[in-house]
């Protein structure tokens, strides 16, 4: 142990997940996080010197984990499954390794995967319901009076009903001598000719929303006829539209879509410009940011291209 035990205490304390260090020897805990503790069931000083093998609902997982470990040097989100002293049974992702800490150690981490179990069945509720206000839409409205409904239900507007807002904001922004900025956002890897109308309406969905959720209240999304979308920053210079591109960038590279029995990551490729002083026309801007999009799209996915 570190000569402040205190210390080290809360730094481990701090560590999302549960983390505990074991004696080679007999598997038995010299230390741990209290999560390590709420999760076992067990009162943080009665764990240690407590073996944590014996928390394994099947025993043999014990020798395989330590076979895997002498073989590979690591053990990485290996999926087992543990009991609480209480009794109850959950499933976890562990990683195990040995450290060199003032003395040999074995490292033990997991993480209940019972909650992101339950987040997917709920997700999935989600998306059932969703897909049932969505067959009651298309019942009871013309396409042609809501747009696309993929897009009405998650927010996304229409190319007509963006220029409308649009023109304001650029008469808005000569007045008062303001900042207005716009990025073109083309999702890559997830679209495709094989897509069923069910699947490809739920990645409509999905990337409207994402790019939503990025939005403020003030700024304007819509998408186009060729499926990207266009978003209107107002009071933003480029600069402001650049990190919010970035931001986009982050939270698309961090989603995965079902399509079909596979999981596919999602990608992005930005053209970023903004209104010019003596502006008055919106087509200079849109042209901008196809340029700007094309010179996205030749650097790779997740990149950003501006076109001041």
């Amino acid at each position: 142990m570190l000569p402040d035990e205190k210390a080290f205490q809360s730094l481990i304390d701090t560590v999302q997940g549960a983390l505990l260090l074991l004696s080679p020897e007999d598997g038995r805990v010299f230390a741990a996080n209290q999560l390590a503790a709420i999760l076992l069931g067990v009162p943080h000083a009665e764990l240690l010197g407590e073996s944590f093998f014996q928390h394994l609902v099947n025993r043999a997982d014990e020798q395989s984990l330590l076979d895997k470990l002498g073989t590979q040097g690591i053990v990485y989100n290996e999926a087992v499954t543990v009991q609480s002293r209480a009794g109850r049974r959950f499933e976890v992702q562990l990683s195990l390794r040995h450290i060199d800490f003032q003395r040999r150690v074995l490292m033990v981490s997991f993480s209940d995967r019972t909650e992101l179990a339950l987040l997917g069945r709920l997700l999935e509720s989600e998306r059932g319901a969703l897909e049932k206000m969505l067959k009651l839409v298309r019942e009871l409205k013309p396409a042609a009076e809501i747009g696309n409904p993929d897009d009405y239900l998650s927010g996304v507007l229409d190319m007509p009903a963006l220029f409308a807002g649009l023109a304001q904001e650029v008469g808005r922004a000569g007045r008062y001598n303001q900042p207005l900025s716009a990025m073109l956002v083309s999702v890559e890897g997830v679209g495709g000719q094989e897509l069923d109308a069910e699947t490809a309406g739920y990645i409509r969905r999905m990337t409207g929303s994402l790019c939503l959720q990025s939005a403020r209240d003030s700024d304007l999304v819509a998408r186009r006829d060729d499926g990207c979308l266009l978003m209107v920053l107002p009071h933003t210079p480029l600069q402001g539209a650049t990190r919010a591109a970035r931001r986009l960038i982050a939270q698309f590279s961090r989603q995965r879509f079902s399509v079909g029995a596979e999981e596919r990551n999602a990608a992005v490729c930005i053209g970023l410009t903004s209104l010019r002083r003596d502006e008055t026309s919106l087509k200079p801007l849109i042209q901008r940011l196809d340029t700007a999009l094309a010179r996205s799209r030749a650097q790779g996915v997740n990149t950003l291209s501006r076109q001041p």
